[in-house]
Parts: structure tokens; C-alpha cells; sequence
């Protein structure tokens, strides 16, 4: 299922947060390991896949997502030990999906956000969690994903410039 760009985009800025500086962001709050940001980031990488157009990139970074998922869960377990703070689960974020064409993420698909433009949010999405994740091979592959949808974006750039050309006022597209 497609997310929001303006709901990726939040969860990319929410992961670009270091652990380590949540207990200054809300002191005594909940514990957020190197494990679950891992974790959450497959996720991403996830959601991120379901928007790109080109299938085989789409297909890399669903196999990704999965293996970044399967590596996390595993630091998740020997996380787990006695003493460890375990918090109960957040709810979903953001918490409350807003009606449809209401709130932050305004009308579904964002017009402002078609095409090729899209793809390249995307692909700075993913340039960004390259730098989340503390794999070296994660976030290797992560920024060669994210240039090769770059690069799928650029073959369509003409194309979809074109068909957003501007007509003068009063005039159709003839």
C-alpha cells in the first residue's frame, strides 16, 4: 500500500534523530536502540519500494527492506536481556491518519509531487537512510539504490516536463 510522501518524509526525519539524544528530547521517555531504529528503517525502506516506478529498483529495495528488517530483529533479541527497559508499543505514526484531502499531508496524490519529481524525493529519501543505518552494506546499497532511481527518474524528465507545460490563460491544450 502507498504512504504518503508527507508521512515517509516525517518517518525519514524522525529516524535521522541519534538514539542517544532522545533523553534529551523527552528525558525518562521510552529507550530507542540502534536495534529499533534498524528496524524501523527496513520499514521505510519498505514503503519508500511500493512508490518508486521502476519495478526491478522496486524489487531491490523490497528484498532490502526485508533483509534490514531480518537484521535488526536479530539485535532486537540480543537486546533483550534482564533489566532492559521495555516499553509498551507506540501507537501508529503519525497517530491519527487525517481525513482524506485534510491536514498536513494535503490532497492524495500530491500534485505538487508527480512524476519525476516524486522519484527524486524518493531517492533523497533514501540517500538519507543510508546514513541512518549503522550497516556498512546496508547503506551501501541503500545509496546505489537511491542513484539508480535517480537515473530511472532522468530518462522520464523531458517527458514529464512536457506534460506539465503551461498554456496561456484562456486557452486550452491544444
Amino acid at each position: 500500500m502507498k504512504k504518503p510522501m508527507f508521512s515517509l518524509s516525517a518517518k525519514v526525519a524522525f529516524l535521522k534523530i541519534p538514539p542517544e539524544a532522545w533523553d534529551a528530547i523527552i528525558p525518562h521517555g521510552p529507550k530507542i536502540s540502534q536495534a529499533i531504529v534498524e528496524y524501523m528503517t527496513g520499514g521505510v525502506v519498505r514503503d519508500i519500494a511500493h512508490r518508486v516506478k521502476d519495478g526491478t529498483v522496486q524489487d531491490r529495495l523490497m528484498g532490502l527492506g526485508r533483509d534490514m528488517v531480518t537484521s535488526a530483529a536479530r539485535g532486537l533479541i540480543q537486546g533483550w536481556e534482564d533489566g532492559d527497559d521495555i516499553c509498551p508499543p507506540w501507537p501508529p505514526f503519525p497517530p491519527v491518519p487525517w481525513p482524506s484531502g485534510h491536514g498536513p499531508s494535503g490532497p492524495e496524490p500530491d500534485p505538487w509531487k508527480i512524476g519525476v519529481a516524486e522519484q527524486i524525493a524518493l531517492a533523497d529519501m533514501l540517500m538519507s537512510l543510508a546514513s541512518v543505518t549503522s550497516n556498512v552494506a546496508f547503506s551501501k546499497q541503500l545509496k546505489e539504490l537511491s542513484f539508480a532511481v535517480v537515473k530511472g527518474a532522468s530518462r522520464h524528465l523531458v517527458e514529464d516536463f512536457e506534460k506539465s507545460s503551461v498554456h496561456p490563460r484562456g486557452h486550452g491544450t491544444s
